[in-house]
């Protein structure tokens, strides 16, 4: 089985420099070092898990989200006690094929809709934030919140990543006794961090 982590590590319980590395450049996270370790010890029980490539896991909104190699996702599903035992540990199961490249991560949770467009802001600290455009009509037919979007799609990517419908950018003005959106605020904040 491949880990996100090494395998010895996760038997020592100490992380070699390049994992260290991995972890400080935000590669990898915490909840993929404890689910790997967790599965890791379920290969005994489930031998075929062997043939497993765990690209990573993130944990968002009472879900796990598993990202696998390809071909991994059929083979991962077909488990239904190992899906049933980590749904009790963690969380209703999500799997995904990677490599998570983000329109193909958003794509997997707007399916059927297809997003209108997605802008990258840059931080002068070069943090990168993400956001993608949905069309109104697809309200309905997309099962998840923008909210939840949000949390579930920026865990998978490492980054923040926010979710607007179009109409959403024509509202009326705003009274001034209302909060900004989230997507407003920072628009505004890098716009006074930049003046041009």
């Amino acid at each position: 089985m491949r880990l996100p982590v090494c395998n010895f590590d996760l038997e020592s319980d100490m992380l070699c420099p390049n994992c260290q590395a991995k972890l400080d450049r935000g590669e990898i996270t915490k909840f993929d070092i404890e689910f790997s370790k967790w599965i890791l010890e379920k290969e005994k029980e489930y031998p075929n898990l062997e043939n497993l490539t765990l690209q990573r896991a993130a944990k968002a909104k009472g879900r796990i989200i598993l990202v696998v190699k390809k071909s991994g996702k059929e083979f991962l599903l077909a488990e239904s006690a190992l899906i049933e035992e980590i749904t009790e540990q963690f969380g209703e199961v999500m799997v995904i094929e990677g490599p998570v490249k983000l329109r193909k991560v958003v794509r997997e949770f707007i399916s059927p809709a297809i997003e209108v467009g997605v802008n990258s802001l840059y931080s002068p600290d070069g943090t990168k934030e993400s956001i993608v455009m949905l069309r109104e009509e697809d309200r309905e037919r997309i099962k998840f919140s923008t909210d939840e979007l949000r949390v579930i799609v920026s865990a998978i990517m490492a980054e923040s990543v926010l979710f607007e419908y179009q109409d959403d950018r024509r509202k009326p003005e705003r009274d001034e006794s209302e909060p900004e959106d989230e997507f407003e605020l920072r628009i505004k904040e890098l716009g006074e961090k930049h003046p041009r």
